[in-house]
């Protein structure tokens, strides 16, 4: 049985991989090989969802092409929609890194909390924000219990919209989170779409009952009002396979597979500085690492990643950098990057596994 859901998985166009706790790979069907070494991440979508012991299962297809029409009138409706700031309480920082990519590719500013405590504290502090996404289950102080709490503050801030997220797909938890005061329920894994819809439904409709006409210009810096850049369009591929190989002939298999592996390992380290940089509005990290990033990555191949570092770069050294563009480039590497490992990995691996001795 196992054997024929491999050959299955092997024949099927849309690619498939399995990820350990540690995100290596474990599987990868062949049409996952060729979606992310030969097209661009911004024409695919990913949809992963979370496995029990910690892995991942990731599911990646070619996006529909939008007619022109169809996307002028999307772009337009998300120039004119009102950006602002969410707080992301999970003890879980994967967690925290997901809902983050998603809502700051849609141009919200974020802060973020690891439990209930912290998000009182914020919000005793002043922190603004414009809605809050509450794990139900957290330590310290649960996403519920959070949520009475914020109710009973003096003040607007009673009236944050919250939304509660959680694995529990039983409709009590639904019932019991907004009897608990939150706004709307949402089910993990996260669907984009269904989330950043019932975002904007709960924002707008905060922002009609509240009248403030200049609710826009008193948002915090974070949430970077403006129209947001198309993705940067890379005409290099994901992977080149002609440096890959010279550097095996160079360095030798063990030589090249244990430099890749240090170096997937260092991007990684330097992909979660870059993230936590901009949630914090710390552009100098961001310039430092991304700098780094440039040289290191083409090194190992990883053409398209250095070519977006370098465009980048060059947009810091500018003598009136475009803020904006910086953040929307930027952000644009750590959701290009993990791909592009992914792509060196499976490539590691197969090399590994072509000049393994056969028995």
């Amino acid at each position: 049985m196992e054997t024929k859901i491999i050959e299955a998985l092997n024949q099927a166009q849309t690619g498939i991989a399995l990820f350990d706790a540690d995100e290596r790979i474990v599987f990868a069907n062949p049409a996952w090989e060729q979606l992310i070494s030969g097209i661009a991440e911004e024409d695919l979508i990913f949809n992963e969802t979370e496995l029990a012991d910690g892995g991942m299962l990731s599911v990646c297809f070619v996006k529909p092409q939008v007619p022109q029409s169809e996307r002028l009138e999307a772009a337009s409706s998300a120039n004119d929609a009102k950006i602002g700031t969410v707080i992301i309480a999970d003890d879980s920082e994967s967690n925290r890194m997901v809902a983050r990519r998603i809502l700051q590719a849609e141009g919200y500013g974020i802060v973020e909390a690891s439990n209930g405590q912290t998000v009182l504290n914020m919000l005793k502090r002043g922190v603004n924000a414009d809605l809050i996404l509450m794990d139900v289950e957290m330590p310290d102080m649960d996403g519920l219990h959070t949520t009475r709490r914020i109710r009973h503050m003096s003040g607007p801030v009673s009236r944050t919209p919250i939304i509660a997220l959680s694995a529990h797909q039983s409709r009590d938890w639904n019932v019991i989170a907004r009897q608990s005061g939150v706004d709307d329920f949402i089910n993990k894994p996260i669907q984009r779409q269904k989330l950043i819809k019932t975002m904007q439904e709960l924002i707008t409709r905060r922002s009609g009952t509240t009248g403030d006409p200049n609710a826009a210009q008193k948002r915090s810096k974070g949430a970077r009002i403006g129209r947001p850049y198309r993705p940067e369009s890379l005409t290099s591929p994901v992977l080149d396979v002609r440096i890959l190989e010279q550097l095996y002939t160079d360095a030798g298999d063990e030589g090249a597979g244990c430099g890749i592996e240090i170096f997937i390992n260092e991007t990684e380290s330097r992909l979660v500085k870059i993230d936590k940089a901009l949630s914090e509005d710390d552009m100098t990290t961001v310039r430092n690492e991304v700098h780094a990033l440039k040289s290191t990555s083409g090194t190992f191949g990883l053409r398209q990643l250095s070519e977006l570092c370098e465009t980048t770069q060059s947009v810091f050294e500018d003598n009136d950098p475009d803020e904006d563009r910086l953040l929307s480039l930027s952000r644009q590497v750590v959701q290009l990057a993990p791909t592009a490992l992914t792509a060196l990995n499976l490539y590691r691996r197969s090399r590994s596994i072509s000049s393994a001795p056969h028995i």
